[in-house]
């Protein structure tokens, strides 16, 4: 009856859950949209440092060394494909998901006016809510 207990505590309590924070996500969704490599460099570091663990089978960008805003963009769309699919879902319920055909790439932002990481300042709005 013990085992019994500590394995269903286990599966409620979410410890064997390996749900994505978003907040690392929003940062590098942003700069992408803000054209700021940089800062979207940075972020994607951090979120291979300190979020894919479970994940860098799925994802391999973070074997990458991004050259360019381009690069990463194109590595982004597995990346929001990852978080689509594994992202704590209580989290995700706060944003909206959006897709650009263009790009044939989906990703996840904060609600309001769409801010595009695709293709960043040049077509910030062009996409559409899913």
């Amino acid at each position: 009856m013990k085992y019994l207990f500590l394995i269903s505590f286990f599966f409620s309590s979410g410890v064997f859950a390996h749900d994505l924070a978003f907040a690392p996500y929003l940062k590098m969704q942003d700069a992408l949209a803000s054209d700021d490599f940089k800062l979207a460099f940075e972020s994607h570091k951090f979120i291979c440092d300190k979020e894919l663990d479970h994940y860098k089978s799925i994802y391999k960008g973070c074997e990458q060394n991004f050259k360019n805003i381009e690069e990463l963009r194109t590595s982004f769309k597995s990346l929001s494909e990852v978080y689509l699919e594994n992202g704590n879902k209580k989290e995700m319920i706060k944003f909206q998901k959006a897709n650009c055909p263009m790009a044939k790439a989906k990703w996840i932002q904060k609600p309001g006016t769409l801010r595009n990481p695709y293709y960043g300042k040049s077509m910030l709005d062009c996409g559409e809510k899913i």
